[in-house]
């Protein structure tokens, strides 16, 4: 799933990191409005945090459940990243692992969800030449956004008329076709590989790919929710 360097033109991957700084802009925004509570400047002196007796204005300060979130964030991409070093046999010797999108968004909610994505992409990308540098973008975009932040909503709506367990399946089966069309697409745009072969070809494997990641995901899910359970709903 990890585009490396060389499959995608320029332009492509130009483009596709300004997509991604878009929607990422616009998801740390999100998450900073979440964890963050904006205090009267004289309330903050009255207890000590303001520098001044005399202090106007306000400021935005992290709230417990702020510190909460972060720490649970940190937790789940931590998860994620132990859990994508582990691949699992596909049919013709390929292999697939772990995307660990729905997880990470039924677990924190949409937009930090993305979030802890993306640092699992850069961190790959940066230290362990897993995903090239100039198609980060693509990688984000693939898995951060499709395989995680659009997914959240087809969790979302299939939860309003499906038992959890299943939305979630569903949910992570889907998110690995989503991520995979959009980085076969890609690839034929840049034309590396033909529309007519690579878009049948991500496809086949990846439905299978999908089927190892909704079980895992149910799995870790409950694992995680053992062990860090949640005080808050996530956002």
């Amino acid at each position: 799933m990890h585009i490396p360097d060389g499959f995608l033109d320029p332009k492509v991957s130009g483009g596709l990191a300004g997509a991604a700084a878009v929607v990422l802009g616009y998801c740390f925004s999100k998450v900073k409005q979440a964890v963050t509570a904006v205090v009267p400047q004289v309330a903050l002196a009255a207890a000590g945090k303001g520098a001044h007796s005399l202090a106007f204005g306000s400021r935005r300060v992290m709230t417990k459940f702020g510190e909460s979130q972060l720490m649970r964030m940190a937790a789940v991409a931590s998860l994620i990243f132990a859990a994508q070093m582990f691949n699992f046999p596909i049919a013709g010797g390929t292999s697939g692992h772990l995307i660990g999108g729905v997880l990470a968004v039924v677990l924190l909610g949409p937009f930090a969800g993305a979030l802890s994505i993306a640092a699992v992409l850069i961190v790959q990308s940066l230290f362990y030449a897993d995903g090239g540098l100039m198609a980060l973008g693509a990688n984000i975009i693939n898995m951060a956004v499709f395989g995680a932040l659009i997914s959240y909503y087809v969790y979302f709506w299939l939860s309003k008329i499906l038992t959890e367990w299943l939305s979630v399946m569903i949910a992570a089966w889907l998110s690995v076709i989503l991520a995979a069309l959009a980085c076969a697409l890609e690839i034929g745009l840049a034309d590396t590989i033909a529309f007519s072969t690579v878009v049948p070809a991500m496809i086949k494997v990846h439905a299978v790919i999908g089927i190892a990641e909704a079980l895992i995901t149910i799995a870790l899910l409950n694992l995680f929710r053992q062990l860090m359970p949640a005080k808050d709903s996530p956002q």
